[in-house]
């Protein structure tokens, strides 16, 4: 998610973050992703934006452009709570560790709606006059509580910090484990500071190398504290770019394909280990309190960029069936669309309504 300047600089005042600058026309109303029939509505005109796999555990099956790669947005942070659930489990991490806010902000970058903001509120941790970092950097907090910030409000500096506490290798190892080789592992700060001119990466770079600039600016942003002062200040003077200009940028972020996405998210569902047993418990704790009746768990990470909506989901039943799928849209999403879609909506009501599952099928067939 991105900040308008405006809602950068009235964040403290900010009920339900907007998360661009809208264009000042649309040729008639979008669809509304928050509803099930505007799902129906957006999908049936846009099949070749849409990648899509959905298994409901009871031998019926959805598939739609389930290997065309597309960006994922925070749906990528799934993986990284792969790698940390391993690591505990492995004891190579400490949940109850302390860690400092100022080293979690230290990869933080405010273009993120709020969810840094939401995170520090849910801790209790005070903010600063500007309400988006914490007014102490020495204050503790810990390391379980920052992976639940990452997946319960999607906060993008945490999935930084535990790539660097743990390596790529070790985020590629566990999405491998759950079918999903080689993910696309990215500094999401460094990712976030191309949109601003000074920081953009030539336009044709190949991913590996984007992947290293992002690296190696990273490094450059989290160790120094002047340079986190001077990206705030042009933020709040300048803005961000036009709409338009954020979703080119979107194009060329993180992506994966439906299935890979799916994969993990039916692996951690279906698996008794133990590291599979702590993702479920930050995967499914947001939904915890509002579950149907045979349903004891649901699990979500879903995720949002210009012109992108992503989720990955399962739901564990009590009779040991398991449904799973992703969906990943990418194109025609407007600001609107992005601050209050849902994109987890039509893959639960496919999970438990057959009905709904062949009226979603027929969307896709056109």
């Amino acid at each position: 998610m991105l900040l308008s300047r405006r809602r950068l600089l009235a964040a403290t005042a900010a009920a339900t973050p907007l998360l661009f600058v809208a264009p000042s026309a649309l040729a008639e109303p979008a669809p509304d992703l928050a509803t099930p029939e505007g799902w129906l509505t957006w999908i049936s005109a846009h099949r070749d934006q849409l990648g899509l796999v959905l298994d409901d555990g009871r031998g019926n099956r959805l598939l739609h452009r389930p290997h065309a790669a597309q960006p994922l947005a925070s749906a990528i942070k799934v993986v990284h709570l792969a790698a940390y659930a391993t690591a505990v489990t492995e004891g190579r991490l400490d949940p109850a560790e302390q860690i400092r806010v100022g080293d979690w902000e230290s990869f933080y970058l405010p273009t993120d709606g709020l969810a840094h903001a939401n995170a520090l509120k849910h801790l209790n941790i005070p903010t600063d006059s500007t309400g988006l970092y914490a007014a102490d950097p020495e204050h503790r907090v810990a390391l379980d509580d920052l992976v639940s910030a990452m997946i319960t409000f999607s906060d993008s500096a945490a999935p930084d910090f535990i790539r660097s506490r743990l390596g790529e290798a070790a985020l590629h190892e566990a999405a491998a484990a759950g079918g999903w080789p080689r993910p696309d592992i990215r500094s999401m700060c460094a990712e976030y500071l191309f949109l601003l001119p000074e920081f953009a990466p030539p336009a044709q770079l190949p991913v590996p190398a984007r992947r290293a600039w992002g690296y190696q600016l990273e490094r450059r942003f989290s160790t120094d504290p002047d340079l986190r002062k001077r990206v705030l200040d042009e933020l709040m003077q300048d803005g961000l770019p036009p709409y338009q200009q954020q979703t080119t940028w979107a194009d060329r972020t993180m992506s994966a394909t439906a299935a890979q996405l799916a994969s993990l998210h039916r692996a951690i569902a279906g698996s008794s280990s133990e590291a599979a047993a702590v993702a479920r418990t930050h995967l499914e704790a947001p939904l915890s309190a509002h579950l149907p009746p045979g349903v004891v768990g649901i699990g979500m990470k879903g995720g949002s960029l210009p012109g992108v909506l992503t989720c990955g989901l399962t739901v564990r039943r009590a009779d040991g069936t398991i449904a799973s799928g992703a969906l990943l849209a990418h194109g025609d999403i407007s600001p609107d669309q992005v601050g209050s879609g849902d994109p987890g909506l039509p893959l639960l009501l496919a999970m438990q309504q057959p009905e709904w599952r062949d009226r979603l099928a027929r969307a896709m067939e056109g």
